[in-house]
């Protein structure tokens, strides 16, 4: 059946107004609920969502309905009372499930005004029934809580695991109940009574505030003695047991995956996710709960016996899990709330056509700055680097490697990081004969290999959790690796990309994206050379990226991330001299130049060499054919070889297929060698020539 113009005009923006919320809804999930998580800990969240059963997740989901439903029913009850009518339970569905997310969302419980502002302006329900109806759920879930405390101390107490505090939080909770009730009924006659002896010289706002109070009085009193105090209470209670229960298959499901050493025992558990959700019900200000959701849970956990660590990564992962599903049935009962109810006003489907573009123009603005919104939280997820790890892929090589005759006069070896066994290890070739041996086989990410200069030994940098991704700077160790004896020995905590001193003595590498860390290998000590905000003079949270200090020690070559996007050069006077964007700025042998990516070439990019006192940069090497978007660049101390990595297509440094080439430097670009075959990921090589 044709839609006439009319209707027309009223479904299109009613679409563009929905995706305009769901988009922005889905951009403030994004931004506090996934970036929630500090970098430093990324990767173990990505790892504990990444291994959550969906089982769990469906029975969250289940009980997540099953108490929107007797929320729904609650409601409705309470507004029949008070007003004698009131919307369908599948609209009052739609209301409840739009109230609970913005009761989360927003901080200090404002989002119980949505829930007014819903009924009001989209079903017409008087402002007191409102209210009151929200008033009187409010109090009964407090009893209902309070109900559930009594069942649990009894149950702790026949299981001889009492835990007291919750004794104490039952004569609190009880103490607020009185409280409530005593404001709701006489404290609230009282007042309507004092102020109405005012009425006379009041002005009309007072004279509409003291009708809307003695409204609502009115209300209450109508709901207090009409007889459903009882199913009231049922139906919140109901409503907490499948509130808890629904965290507790959360708390389940990261624990048993995660943390299988803490307890799953429901009479112990319980009383924690109780606290923590009272922790994000306070009013105080807290986007979406987040900070006093942990906080609550934290304490309640730590008293059982786990780490603070393991606490917060518990909770941080639960609060996270529900989060998306609750959004999810949140922007979903908004959605159909926008389609169903009244709550856009007349003139976007009526009047003259000259009137209604003006308000589909301002929606559809609205649209495209919401769907940016959401673009721009979802690419700084994306750019904390992939959450798994990537396919080890294959061998592609032929039976015959060509270029393998120009490596005859080469003596020495080739190391770099593959996956193509599963996770990162670390690999090395022998040069001439091109053979491959894998050096290091762990199940977490090994990565960044750098060779010392007796090319005895090499270090590299190992992550917390079985897979990291190399964007993500926080979660590693620096080890070391004997290549004689094969022995491996961690040397530094909370460290990565990991360099060597000329000398062979100290190592040098990065630590919590700012500082760079001298290590003296012979006494264990660390010396802090270079810090963000303090040492080298860019704004503190300036990630320095790739550190690479000069042969004499007296100058760092760095890339700067986050605050900019620069490579630069930090002088002996501690002055700072950016020379350009790009990235993986490095030294050459004996400080006579500098190299680094940077824009340009046959794939975007190429390799520049730099100038060590005039910081000029000249265009030094852009790979033939279809490998051209190279990276990881790194020149023998011989001075005459260059090895680098370089893709086809991709360009995240630990998913995308790039191989392992060698340049013989001041040839043609044609004189290059492909080292590997393989559609893993290859990359970070570092070579090792015997003069």
């Amino acid at each position: 059946m044709a839609i006439s113009r009319q209707r027309l005009y009223q479904i299109v923006p009613r679409l563009i107004l929905s995706g305009a919320v769901s988009a922005a809804l889905l951009g403030v999930l994004i931004h506090f609920s996934l970036s929630s998580a500090e970098p430093a800990i990324w990767s173990s969240l990505v790892g504990i969502l990444s291994s959550f059963s969906l089982w769990f997740v469906l029975l969250y989901t289940v009980l997540l309905l099953i108490r929107s439903v007797l929320q729904a029913l609650r409601y409705r009850m309470l507004l029949l009372t008070a007003e004698g009518t009131a919307p369908s339970l599948f609209h009052l569905l739609l209301v409840t499930m739009s109230r609970n997310m913005f009761v989360d969302m927003l901080p200090a419980r404002l989002g119980e005004l949505i829930y007014i502002a819903m009924l009001n302006r989209g079903y017409r329900v008087s402002a007191q029934a409102c209210v009151s109806s929200l008033a009187i759920s409010f109090v009964f879930d407090l009893v209902a809580l309070a109900v559930l405390i009594v069942v649990l101390l009894f149950g702790q107490l026949f299981a001889g695991n009492l835990q007291p505090w919750l004794a104490g939080a039952l004569v609190v909770l009880m103490l607020l109940i009185g409280v409530l009730l005593v404001l709701l009924f006489p404290t609230l006659a009282v007042m309507t009574r004092l102020l109405k002896k005012r009425v006379s010289t009041a002005g009309r706002m007072m004279e509409r505030l003291i009708g809307l109070l003695e409204r609502i009085r009115q209300a209450l009193d109508d709901t207090r003695h009409a007889g459903i105090a009882g199913r009231v209470l049922g139906l919140s209670v109901g409503i907490r047991i499948a509130k808890y229960l629904g965290m507790y298959c959360l708390f389940a499901g990261v624990v048993q995956t995660a943390f299988p050493e803490l307890t799953t025992r429901l009479l112990v558990v319980l009383p924690a996710l109780i606290g923590a959700e009272a922790g994000a019900s306070l009013p105080v200000p807290a986007f979406m709960g987040f900070g006093t959701y942990e906080a609550a849970g934290m304490l309640a956990l730590v008293a059982l016996g786990a780490t603070q660590a393991t606490s917060f990564l518990v909770m941080l992962a639960m609060h996270v899990i529900s989060q998306m599903v609750d959004y999810l049935f949140g922007i979903t009962g908004v959605l159909l709330f926008l389609f169903k109810s009244q709550v856009l006003p007349p003139v976007v489907g009526v009047g003259r056509t000259s009137r209604r573009w003006p308000v589909i123009l301002l929606l559809s603005l609205l649209l495209g700055a919401a769907v940016l919104f959401a673009a721009f939280e979802y690419r700084k997820i994306a750019k904390r680097g992939a959450i798994q790890a990537p396919p080890q892929g294959e061998s592609v090589a032929p039976q015959e490697l060509p270029g393998r005759e120009l490596l005859g006069d080469l003596d020495g070896f080739v190391v770099w990081s593959s996956n193509r066994a599963g996770s990162h290890d670390i690999y090395r070739l022998s040069l001439p004969d091109g053979r491959i041996s894998r050096l290091t086989s762990d199940p977490h990410t090994d990565y960044y290999p750098r060779i010392s200069p007796d090319g005895k030994r090499i270090v590299f940098a190992r992550s917390h959790e079985p897979w990291v991704s190399q964007r993500n700077v926080y979660p590693w160790d620096v080890w070391l690796l004997d290549l004689e004896t094969g022995e491996e020995r961690r040397i530094a905590r909370n460290g990565t990309v990991p360099t060597w001193s000329g000398d062979g003595k100290r190592v040098f590498f990065q630590r919590q994206a700012t500082e760079v860390v001298a290590l003296n290998l012979a006494s264990g000590k660390e010396q802090v050379l270079y810090k963000a905000g303090d040492t080298v003079a860019v704004p503190p949270k300036t990630e320095l990226q790739t550190p690479d200090l000069s042969r004499r020690g007296d100058r760092l070559a760095v890339t700067f991330r986050q605050t900019m996007r620069a490579t630069a050069v930090v002088e002996p006077d501690g002055t700072t001299r950016q020379i350009g964007k790009g990235c993986q700025l490095n030294w050459g042998p004996d400080d006579a130049y500098l190299y680094r990516i940077d824009d340009g070439g046959r794939m975007g990019n190429s390799l520049y060499r730099i100038d060590p006192t005039s910081y000029e940069a000249t265009r030094w090497f852009d790979a033939p054919g279809a490998w051209s978007h190279e990276y990881f660049p790194r020149v023998a101390a011989t001075g005459d070889v260059l090895v680098y990595g370089a893709s086809a297509e991709g360009h995240e440094h630990d998913t995308a297929d790039y191989e392992i080439f060698l340049w013989f430097i001041d040839q043609p670009e044609t004189q290059t060698v492909r080292l590997t075959y393989h559609t893993g990921n290859d990359c970070w090589p570092d070579i090792f020539l015997r003069r």
